[in-house]
């Protein structure tokens, strides 16, 4: 079973159980809104290291620096991510924003062209030698978290399904509705969970098409 984004990412979790969570924010937030903000979660470090080589384009700084600044940052976000500890204001906005750009090219086409520019190859080679370290880093985290989340409760949740999970709590504690990700028999009933799956059917179509029940 999964639902997807927007976008596309997909989170291995079922319709019922996904449309329960989403049920108790609706209809101040709607399914389609916490779906970009899985989006954004998962694009952040992306967007932050993005902004970060920017900087460092522009400031015009030392190969060496750049790659200090750019892996800290990835893996920073990285971390943020894995644990769910979003307190620095409008982070999480900063990716959900990115994601409407990303995969077309246009972030990287811009870092590449600002950072010739600016800081010639040896900037561009320091910034992909930081981004390729920081994912390495950041695969083994991965392993090591999924592992251990399924030895505390028996499920394999990899980043896609916990970054759903920690969109659903940002947005219950926005509301003061529970962030407890367990959810009652009464919950799972369809004319419970449909409340806020209709919503998005009606308005989007096109994201309930790709949702899978096998």
């Amino acid at each position: 079973m999964a639902i997807f984004t927007p976008r596309g990412l997909k989170i291995r979790i079922s319709i019922p159980y996904a449309f329960a969570l989403l049920s108790r924010l609706y209809p101040k937030v709607s399914a389609f809104r916490v779906l970009k903000t899985v989006e954004g979660i998962e694009l952040l470090p992306k967007a932050v290291t993005f902004i970060t080589a920017i900087i460092c384009f522009i400031l015009k700084i030392e190969p060496v620096r750049i790659f200090y600044l750019v892996f800290a940052s990835y893996l920073i976000i990285t971390l943020i991510n894995t644990f769910g500890f979003y307190v620095i204001p409008g982070l999480v906005s900063i990716g959900t924003i990115f994601s409407y750009i990303s995969g077309y090219g246009i972030y990287l086409i811009s870092l590449i062209i600002i950072g010739f520019i600016l800081t010639g190859w040896q900037g561009l080679m320091a910034l992909f030698a930081a981004k390729s370290l920081g994912w390495v880093i950041t695969f083994f985290i991965e392993l090591l978290q999924t592992k251990r989340i399924y030895n505390l409760g028996g499920h394999a949740f990899t980043a896609s399904e916990r970054n759903f999970f920690n969109a659903y709590r940002l947005h219950a504690s926005r509301m003061g509705v529970t962030t407890n990700i367990d959810v009652a028999d009464e919950e799972l009933k369809e004319e419970y969970y449909m409340k806020s799956l209709e919503e998005l059917s009606y308005k989007w179509p096109e994201v309930v098409n790709r949702f899978t029940t096998d």
